[in-house]
């Protein structure tokens, strides 16, 4: 199902459109530039002036008064960055102001995989679709967007049994192991997973929905990504496998996404227990 797309300012739309084409020549991926279009558009809407008038201070007072995220909020430095980035260099501006702007200071996030017993609750209410949408985060650690792109073609035999090809960030490439059950449901879609209304795939928001709505509040997609982390890492002790089977380019990332196993926690508390 295709999101209705925001048109940005007349007096922008040239110079998004020509930046956001410097993106795709650069190779980066259709989901980054669709984020980033959603981002300058917003921000040309909201600092209501000429891209050639905003000034630095324009901006800082802008991203001050959003109740963003710290996600959101390097988002959006990075988006106006690249954006008065490349302005400044095509000679559109004569300077940078976005230089000017502060660094976004981001506390370090911690692991925080959903709890088993919330994923089975939400597997006895689901329906078929969102079964294999839920099995897909917590089995096979797949992002949301990679979810909505799943397609019959991706599913490849390997020297066990099936595995699952697929495309991720910055459009690279990845292996990871499926259930049988789970590539026998793929194979015989025969085509997208979850087509969209109009034609392709779904976009990841309805992904994001429909598994939202499935776990308790606080509990979403990226938590069942956590908990698939975790129980790899529980089970083999290797960070650079996790590390490949989600995708990451650094180990350091995916320390972000692994727990300290309950097990080993009540191993440590064994251990220092007295005698009597």
């Amino acid at each position: 199902m295709g999101m209705k797309r925001t048109p940005p300012p007349a007096s922008w739309a040239e110079d998004i459109n020509d930046w956001l084409e410097s993106l795709k020549a650069a190779g980066l991926s259709d989901e980054t530039v669709r984020c980033r279009r959603c981002k300058m558009t917003k921000a040309a809407r909201d600092l209501a002036k000429t891209p050639l008038e905003v000034t630095a201070e324009d901006m800082v007072h802008w991203m001050a008064a959003q109740k963003w995220k710290p996600e959101s909020r390097k988002g959006y430095r990075n988006t106006l960055s690249s954006f008065y980035g490349w302005m400044h260099a095509t000679g559109r501006r004569g300077d940078d102001p976005s230089e000017e702007l502060p660094k976004i200071k981001r506390p370090k996030p911690k692991p925080r995989p959903c709890p088993d017993k919330y994923i089975i609750a939400a597997l006895h209410k689901a329906t078929e679709r969102e079964r294999v949408m839920v099995r897909l985060a917590a089995e096979c650690g797949l992002r949301r967007g990679e979810i909505a792109k799943v397609h019959s073609r991706d599913v490849m035999d390997d020297l066990l049994g099936k595995s699952l090809i697929i495309t991720g960030k910055g459009d690279k490439q990845r292996i990871v192991p499926l259930p049988d059950d789970l590539a026998d449901y793929i194979e015989h879609c025969g085509g997208w997973l979850l087509p969209g209304r109009w034609g392709g795939h779904v976009e990841q928001s309805y992904v994001n929905r429909h598994i939202s709505k499935l776990l308790p509040a606080g509990w979403g997609c990226h938590s069942l990504r956590h908990r698939y982390a975790t129980k790899t890492y529980e089970q083999t002790h290797d960070l650079f496998l996790v590390a490949r089977l989600l995708g990451h380019a650094s180990v350091e990332t995916t320390q972000i996404y692994v727990a300290m196993p309950d097990s080993r926690l009540r191993e440590a508390l064994d251990a220092v227990i007295l005698g009597a």
